[in-house]
């Protein structure tokens, strides 16, 4: 009887233990997030006096009408909104459209191919930036959205997370399709993404937070700022002899905001999603 209770106790200080753990770590992850918004709050002269002060005097909300003053941040909007449903779109299409060939089509060198894949994909981008460039000035896309979002539609890592989902598929559901004379386009589409709703929210949130906060690539591509996305107009407040802070931070702020608000509507789906991809048949 005292063993038992003793365990109970042993389990149940462990647990407060873990649980002790997981809100420091994660108090530690989210300080950023809560320096962004308590930044985005101050006047400048509160973000660069010292010593630093955590908490604003007063919550100064003056730094959000005069950012959209500053910058024309609803044609930024506009412009990542339109690169990033491009890209989500075509990425999750072409994504989808691959895992399927590589979990469920026979064809010549199959595992080859997606091993091959896997080896460009450790290729830095930096070290492709030029000939990319090149690509895109040839075809007559620079200054263009289509110059972002082209080479933006490939993702091994999507396809790798959408084929681990669909092998976890039984084949039964393939052979009873095939025996009522079912084609592979009628099996992709009825029968096998409808069962992988949630590996496809999980690799679209992935895909989305990639899309919506690219800098390197687009910086490069258009230089008009008519075309700027948000990551972009968001470096223009950032001076080399004038630096706003708190315009700044309330600029980071804005430009998380969606992406934060999609994440914690769709976090249930997000974790079924990335826990069902290790389950294999």
């Amino acid at each position: 009887m005292n063993r038992s209770i003793n365990k109970s106790l042993l389990d149940n200080i462990l647990r407060y233990i873990g649980l002790a753990f997981f809100f420091f770590f994660t108090l530690i992850w989210l300080m950023p997030l809560i320096w962004i918004f308590l930044s985005s709050l101050k006047t400048y002269q509160e973000t660069v006096q010292l010593p630093v002060q955590i908490l604003p005097r007063n919550f100064y909300l003056g730094n959000f009408p005069e950012l959209f003053n500053r910058l024309n941040y609803a044609v930024f909007f506009r412009n990542s909104v339109f690169v990033t449903a491009c890209i989500l779109t075509l990425q999750l299409t072409l994504s989808s459209l691959a895992a399927y060939a590589f979990a469920r089509m026979e064809f010549p060198f199959r595992n080859q191919i997606f091993i091959s894949l896997f080896i460009a994909m450790m290729v830095p981008l930096q070290m492709i930036l030029i000939p990319r460039f090149r690509l895109i000035l040839a075809l007559g896309w620079v200054n263009t959205h289509m110059g972002v979002v082209f080479p933006s539609i490939f993702s091994v890592v999507l396809t790798f997370f959408i084929r681990q989902q669909i092998l976890g598929l039984p084949r039964s559901l393939d052979e009873s399709a095939y025996i009522d004379g079912a084609n592979h386009w009628i099996i992709f589409s009825r029968i096998v993404m409808p069962l992988c709703k949630s590996a496809i929210l999980a690799t679209g949130l992935m895909c989305l937070v990639f899309a919506w906060n690219q800098f390197l690539w687009p910086l490069i591509v258009l230089s008009r700022p008519r075309l700027y996305t948000l990551s972009i107009g968001t470096a223009l407040l950032q001076g080399m002899n004038d630096t706003r802070e708190n315009l700044l931070m309330t600029a980071a702020f804005v430009v998380s905001m969606p992406i934060i608000t999609i994440f914690l509507i769709a976090q249930r789906h997000f974790v079924l999603g990335v826990a069902m991809t290790g389950i294999k048949e």
